[in-house]
């Protein structure tokens, strides 16, 4: 099928009108006419992936990492990198189609902090013992593929690679899931099995430990050496294998110096941070002056990291819906509120709304997501007053939208 792409869409696809239906098409970009296989059908929309540019994008990567398409990781890593900036805006767009004008006008100017590649210090690779290949699924594919040449991962990923298959291999360990983690550095790493059996002891440059990860994230008995890494940030924070933590080690440093100027200019005494992880944001906050830290975060194996890296703050072990059913006064509170990548539940937007905070920091992973739950701050009485998209999964559509609410005094 021969197409004409007109823009790029939410999810990173360029999108086609023809008669009818809207096509999204994997791999083409804005003004490109391109040859496309289908890939599903539905009434008034298709999907379909480029095999042939015919006339190419002055936005297309002439060298693009080899192993991008197969990975199923990096789908936008066909942009060149000089213009990521506007395709990112364009993206976010193309997802806030439904939300309030308001939102997509502030996209459509926002500042794009941007990353520089090798940015992974967290990534969860599979194991697939029968082609003994240790790296990340493909696209819509239960295909494990060789990441090697891969342009995001780090260097001590990429050199470790190969010992810790060929572990796996001697080990006769079945499929299964590693979790790497990393430090800023990178220079000290981590890892986790998701999986049956235990991980094998392996030499690795920089590897420190390996764990077998249970139910919610606990470390099972059988592994051997370190648990964690330390990210050295202005407070400095240990983070155990099986955590969440920001993924983009170039950006970690600016995300959390940007978040402390937030709380800054709020001023506010009191900071909630909500889906708090090992308290990243809250150690920001605290960085930043304010005097009350409670953080908030409903894996027990994170809260109790988060109340190790944050002595004397109050951090409760419960989620989001559970403490918003009572979360005491807003006068005087800034929410920091970094939800998982399906955004607010409904239980969690209906105690915010309830709740009512003076000052809401919101960082969101998906824009459609964000148009949602940003939508529903304005409708009662948040102004939002800046956003700006972060590249924390550069080569890929995941921009991020870090966005600062204000409720007007009464």
């Amino acid at each position: 099928m021969r197409i004409e792409i007109k823009s790029l869409g939410g999810g990173g696809r360029g999108v086609a009108r023809v008669g009818r239906k809207v096509w999204f098409v994997a791999g083409a970009l804005p003004g490109e006419v391109v040859e496309a296989e289908v890939e599903r059908e539905r009434a008034g929309v298709g999907e379909a992936r480029v095999t042939a540019v015919l006339k190419p994008s002055p936005w297309r990567e002439a060298d693009p990492c080899p192993v991008a398409g197969a990975c199923g990781g990096c789908d936008l890593a066909h942009v060149r990198r000089e213009v990521i900036e506007d395709a990112l805006r364009e993206v976010a767009c193309g997802a806030l189609r439904h939300a309030p004008p308001e939102l997509a006008d502030a996209v459509g100017k926002a500042p794009v902090v941007v990353s520089e590649m090798g940015w992974r210090l967290r990534a969860r690779l599979h194991w697939e013992a029968r082609t003994q290949t240790l790296g990340f699924r493909g696209p819509r594919s239960h295909r494990t593929a060789d990441i090697s040449p891969c342009r995001v991962i780090s260097r001590l990923l990429l050199d470790g690679l190969p010992r810790m298959s060929r572990a796996l291999a001697a080990a006769g360990l079945p499929d299964g899931d590693v979790e790497w983690l990393e430090n800023l550095g990178p220079s000290a790493a981590v890892a986790g099995w998701r999986g049956p059996g235990t991980p094998p002891e392996v030499s690795v440059r920089g590897l420190a430990g390996w764990h077998p990860i249970g139910e919610g994230g606990a470390l099972l008995s059988g592994g051997w050496g370190a648990t964690g890494v330390t990210m050295d940030l202005p407070i400095q924070l240990r983070v155990p294998v099986g955590t969440f933590f920001q993924a983009n080690r170039h950006l970690v440093p600016k995300l959390f110096a940007r978040v402390g100027e937030l709380v800054r200019a709020h001023g506010h005494a009191r900071v909630v941070d909500l889906y708090a992880g090992v308290g990243f944001f809250a150690a920001a906050a605290r960085r930043a002056g304010a005097a009350a830290i409670t953080a908030i975060e409903g894996s027990l194996v994170a809260a109790e990291a988060a109340a190790v890296n944050l002595p004397g703050a109050l951090v409760l072990a419960v989620s989001a819906e559970g403490y918003l059913e009572d979360p005491g006064v807003g006068r005087g509170t800034l929410a920091i509120i970094d939800p998982p990548r399906a955004g607010l539940t409904a239980a969690a937007t209906a105690g915010l709304v309830r709740w009512l905070p003076e000052g809401i920091v919101l960082l969101s992973c998906d824009a459609a997501h964000f148009g949602r739950d940003a939508a529903q701050l304005l409708a009662f009485g948040y102004k939002l007053a800046s956003l700006e998209l972060w590249d924390l999964f550069a080569g890929s559509h995941h921009v991020e939208i870090l966005a600062d609410f204000r409720r007007p005094a009464a």
